[in-house]
């Protein structure tokens, strides 16, 4: 398998988007090899593993041990045990952005460590109205979109059907003075037609056929969609 293909097993994957910045792959990538980085039971240390790369990519995983209680009798008394258990997330690593999913807890280890080993903040990708609102412009179809009301409205949450034309048509939305939560329908991508949903904290979801095979190119030509730099018939893999 090319580090570059993603194989789906499921119907469906979810990837946070987080922005990172490095130089050069290559030494990150020996920076996640050294010992000290490298996931252990004993000692217990959270860390990296199962890690590959070219020039480009790094591809792996991150792992953590978390503790956790569990209640139980013993004699009649309730007594509590401390469990621990190994959460995992795999991620793929870029010059200017890194994907991640599986298990959030050790998504956000992953972060922490990432920043150490870059030097640069490692956070999740934000996206604003516009951002959001050009997305859904963009898709073929919207299937719906998800509106937040500022915490002093009644109804906090909206979920609408379909393409947003006049918000001034909905009384439970508040004009000018709210956020698009997530644009979820269906985008015309390289790789033909795919059921996506973005939210504005970076997370997205692709609904796809068991099997299929997605590219990392191919993600981050959905991702430029909710940019404005380019109009849309002239985003294509060359431009990313």
């Amino acid at each position: 398998m090319s580090l570059d293909e993603i194989h789906i097993q499921g119907s469906s994957i979810s990837f946070s988007c987080l922005v990172s910045k490095t130089d050069s792959v290559k030494d990150i990538f020996e920076a996640m090899m050294a010992e000290d980085q490298q996931f252990s039971i004993d000692p217990e240390r959270s860390g990296f593993h199962d890690c590959e790369a070219d020039d480009e990519i790094i591809r792996g995983f991150f792992s953590v041990v978390i503790p956790f209680e569990v209640e139980h009798l013993t004699d009649g008394i309730m007594a509590k045990s401390l469990l621990k258990r190994i959460e995992t997330c795999e991620f793929i690593f870029l010059k200017d952005m890194t994907f991640a999913t599986g298990k959030s807890s050790a998504q956000k280890n992953l972060s922490l460590v990432l920043t150490g080993l870059t030097n640069f903040g490692v956070t999740p990708i934000e996206y604003e109205f516009h951002n959001m609102s050009l997305f859904q412009d963009r898709l073929s179809m919207v299937k719906s979109i998800v509106l937040v009301n500022p915490k002093t409205r009644e109804i906090r949450r909206a979920r609408l059907a379909g393409r947003i034309e006049s918000y001034t048509d909905y009384g439970i939305v508040e004009p000018k003075n709210h956020e698009i939560d997530s644009v979820a329908g269906l985008v015309d991508s390289p790789l033909g037609p795919l059921n996506v949903n973005l939210t504005r904290k970076g997370t997205i979801r692709l609904s796809v056929k068991k099997g299929f095979v997605m590219t990392i190119d191919c993600i981050k030509w959905i991702l430029a969609l909710a940019k404005d730099e380019k109009p849309l018939d002239h985003i294509n893999k060359g431009d990313i």
